[in-house]
């Protein structure tokens, strides 16, 4: 006779997966459409990229908000609010005629998204005991992970085949399931505290997050740092410091920085951060070199990666389980041992760099990221009390967006400075370019080896190292 509760969770936990796996495949899903985009509607590079920048942007002014919600409201009803509004946002894109609008839709999609990431995880904290953890953030990082990862892919494929419309119409029926699947599965687990939300706070939060993900996608965007990025960086600064020094002033803060009184927190939410850079920040180079200097379409730069994220879909549960058994020092010690090693070759890639060693390079990188993404970020969250898990959750999916955001823009800036100054003031040439994307590998493997150093320094400790 089937167990209908245990068949009950399961599905709830299935559901939870979907609409994690929906919001994560958004942030990369436009990285091959930009220029045909630009084409269609008739924008510039730099303003079609508003449409991932403004995505960025979006997604890290709500992330702060999402422990907010989370114990403000039931989780039923704020789950279907988040994918209703996910939907309406990708309605806007298909239906756009202009960039405007399209725009409009892509940051609808964000306002669900910055909610919903962080949800999911900190619901799969919730739902299993702290000796399963690792298991259940294995198995949610097949979702979350794999799909900022199959996205240049998929993307590629899409465009080639079809219209860039077909990237947001593929979504819609996707949406409607998980809403459908969430009116019946998906349960009230979570207790609503009543608490109120701090205008001030939420106004720090939003001018220095955003500031802050605006001037550094900027400056990714240009390629370069000039007097006016440089003071929009200190003022987002100085707005996040304001922030932080009301949190620690409340009694009820919006967002619990008491969480970095912890050591092993904030070690390895400092690693997820690199982590994510060393990540989301190849996935973006990665394409244009192998465009641009390789030369080849947007599908096949697409299945060049699509490897990598396999083994990292397959790798990542394995990683939990491990996890759960002999804690996070090992597992990150030869995570970004593999890390640091495949990075090594990409600082000599040039125009004749074999397809099939980037891909494989690629692909061993990955392997050593999906040994510790996720338990990275499983262990600090275990170093908390019970009543800091959502805050700690959401703290350090914050601090990731910021640092993906700083990262992506570092790495940009890098390869168009190096590419210019390489050419001496002549016509920048595929040699220059190259030597560019050169450089800005060598950046990704310094932050591949300060991983490995960290690493050492590690605790398997899985108590609470506070108590308030």
């Amino acid at each position: 006779m089937i167990n209908t509760k245990k068949q009950n969770n399961l599905m709830f936990i299935i559901v939870i997966l979907m609409g994690g796996f929906l919001s994560s495949l958004t942030e990369t899903l436009l990285n091959n459409a930009i220029p045909a985009i630009m084409r269609e509607v008739h924008v510039s590079q730099t303003s079609a990229q508003w449409l991932n920048t403004g995505y960025i942007l979006a997604v890290g002014i709500m992330m702060p908000l999402s422990s907010y919600f989370l114990n403000r409201f039931r989780l039923k009803p704020l789950f279907i609010t988040t994918m209703v509004i996910f939907l309406l946002g990708t309605l806007i894109s298909v239906m756009s005629s202009t960039f405007t609008f399209l725009l409009l839709g892509r940051l609808v999609q964000a306002i669900s998204v910055g909610i919903s990431m962080p949800l999911t995880q900190s619901l799969m904290m919730l739902i299993f005991p702290i000796d399963k953890r690792g298991s259940a953030m294995g198995l949610s990082s097949i979702v979350i992970i794999l799909g900022p990862a199959i996205g240049p892919t998929l993307s590629g494929w899409i465009v080639d085949q079809y219209s860039w419309q077909m990237l947001f119409i593929i979504l819609i029926p996707i949406s409607i399931i998980i809403i459908i699947l969430s009116m019946i599965f998906v349960r009230n687990i979570t207790q609503p505290t009543g608490d109120k939300l701090d205008w001030k706070s939420l106004a720090l939060s939003s001018l220095g997050f955003g500031i802050l993900l605006y001037s550094f996608s900027s400056i990714g965007n240009t390629g370069s740092v000039d007097l006016s990025s440089l003071v929009m960086v200190v003022v987002g600064i100085i707005f996040v410091i304001l922030f932080v020094i009301r949190q620690l002033k409340m009694e009820k803060p919006m967002l619990e920085m008491k969480v970095f009184k912890s050591i092993s927190f904030t070690k390895t939410t400092i690693l997820a951060a690199l982590s994510s850079i060393a990540l989301l920040g190849v996935e973006l180079i990665l394409p244009l070199y192998v465009q641009n200097v390789r030369g080849v379409s947007a599908l096949d730069s697409g299945l060049i990666m699509l490897p990598g994220a396999i083994i990292m879909g397959i790798i990542s549960p394995i990683a939990g389980r491990l996890f759960d058994k002999h804690g996070i020092k090992w597992l990150a010690i030869i995570g970004f041992g593999i890390l640091t090693l495949a990075s090594v070759p990409m600082i000599w890639f040039d125009h004749t760099t074999s397809v099939v060693l980037i891909a494989t390079l690629y692909a061993i990188r990955m392997l050593g990221l999906g040994l510790v993404m996720m338990q990275l970020n499983t262990s600090g969250v275990n170093a908390l009390p019970a009543k800091y898990l959502v805050h700690g959750n959401t703290v350090a999916s914050t601090f990731r967006q910021v640092a993906s955001s700083l990262g992506s823009a570092l790495l940009v800036t890098v390869s168009t400075m190096t590419a210019k100054l390489s050419a001496n003031g002549h016509s920048v040439t595929l040699a220059n370019t190259a030597t560019g994307y050169q450089w800005t590998f060598m950046v990704v493997t310094g932050f591949s080896l300060l991983c490995f150093l960290m690493a050492f320094t590690l605790r398997n400790n899985t108590a609470a190292e506070i108590t308030g």
